[in-house]
């Protein structure tokens, strides 16, 4: 299917209270194309593009998918405008891996000393 994200939307993930988990943040760069897309409809297109897939993800690179998606559309790519990771993107997120490791190292230690 052409369009499968689609299907997708308005559903959401929820915790085991059935409390709604806050979705992901996509960079800035990537920007969804194609009729009626939407943020969440691309987080699940690139997560289903890291998973099914070793092949880098670029986007479209084809302009003419903005005027006629069901045309040019490259279907082993998620509907993202192209897109470029560069140094700068890769060495702010790993500063944030850092910052996550040593908040789950904090909590993680605090736990141990509680019991």
């Amino acid at each position: 299917q052409l369009f499968w994200e689609k299907r997708l939307q308005g559903l959401s993930a929820s915790d085991v209270s059935e409390e709604i988990l806050k979705s992901m943040e996509l960079p800035k760069g990537l920007q969804a194309v194609g009729p009626g897309s939407t943020e969440e409809s691309l987080l699940s297109a690139v997560a289903s593009a890291l998973h099914t897939s070793s092949a880098p993800i670029t986007g479209q690179l084809s302009a003419a998918v903005e005027k006629n998606p069901g045309v040019w559309l490259n279907t082993a790519q998620p509907l993202c405008k192209a897109f470029v990771v560069t140094d700068d993107d890769i060495r702010k997120q790993e500063e944030r891996v850092q910052q996550v490791r040593k908040k789950l190292e904090e909590a993680l230690m605090a736990d141990i000393l509680s019991r």
